[in-house]
Order: structure tokens, then sequence, then C-alpha cells
């Protein structure tokens, strides 16, 4: 029996320092990733993201890099992609729906970018940016309550909301 208990324990010591050595890599993959991000090096830091996922596959913020270096490299099909991993393992992300929004805004889904907005708006009923765009594309669509949604934008922050209304809401 004491032979048992100790294999028991010596496998689940194992599998939590493997668990720790998988974190540290995945970390490492992120932070490379994150480094040539903001480098606008966008196709390497998908590469790295993608090591950071397959060795911790649960990493929420690598997908949603991941996500958004898609979307700045006109992959909006697979920015979608890992916004909606990213939403599905963090459902209360205000940034993960705004930002699933831009990528469906370049495919030209307004309805379905205005959703997202409406989602980011209800987790944060503040959230300046998801107004903005929430606005921008209403009225893109022809609906002028787009501009009190600039004004709301506005009201809550976002520096540009004035240019906005001055160009869209006469």
């Amino acid at each position: 029996m004491n032979k048992i208990i100790h294999s028991i324990c010596f496998v689940f010591i194992l599998s939590f320092c493997q668990a720790q050595n998988n974190d540290v890599l995945a970390l490492k993959h992120y932070t490379s990733g994150m480094e040539k991000y903001n480098a606008t090096n966008y196709e390497s830091a998908i590469n790295d993201f993608s090591k950071a996922i397959e060795t911790s596959p649960k990493f929420v913020e690598a997908y949603f890099q991941r996500g958004c270096a898609k979307h700045y490299s006109d992959d909006y099909k697979g920015a979608i992609e890992d916004f909606n991993k990213a939403i599905e393992l963090r459902p209360n992300s205000e940034v993960f729906y705004k930002q699933r929004g831009s990528s469906k805004t370049m495919l030209k889904d307004y309805k379905g970018a205005i959703s997202d907005c409406d989602k980011a708006i209800e987790i944060k009923p503040d959230y300046d940016k998801a107004y903005a765009l929430r606005g921008i594309l209403k009225i893109e669509l022809g609906e002028i309550e787009g501009c009190h949604d600039l004004a709301k934008a506005g009201e809550y922050g976002y520096v540009n909301a004035a240019i906005f209304i001055k160009k869209y809401c006469k």
C-alpha cells in the first residue's frame, strides 16, 4: 500500500514539474512573440505565439495576441478563429469581443461586428473604443444612431470621437 501511495505522489510531482516547465517554455515563446509583435514583425510573432499555444494550449493571451498579429497581417479569418478561442477560454473580456469585431469589420461583416461591440459594451458599459467602432459601423449601415455611439465614445474618453462626429454627423 505504501508503494502505491509513493508511486501516486511521484506521478503527481512529475506531472506538476512538467506543467511548470511547459508554462515557463510557453511564457518564453510568448515573450519573444510580444517583442516581435511590438517591432511589427507579425509573421515571426505568429510563429512564436503558435509555439506558446502548442506548449500550453490554454494560454489565452497567446491566442489573443496571435489573433492581433494575424489581423495586422490581413488574415482576418485566422484572427477571428484565434479571438473565438480566446473568448471560449475567457468569455468576459470586452477587449476580445471588440478585437473580433474589428476583424469582422475588415471582412465587411458589419452586423457581426456590431454584435461583438454590443457584447463588449455589455461587459464594460464605458468601453469607449467599442462605442466608437459600433458608431462608425452603424453610420456605414445608414443608421443615424451611430452618431449617439460616437458621442458616447467621446464622453468615455475616445480622443478621435469629435473628428468622426464632425465627418459623419452633420
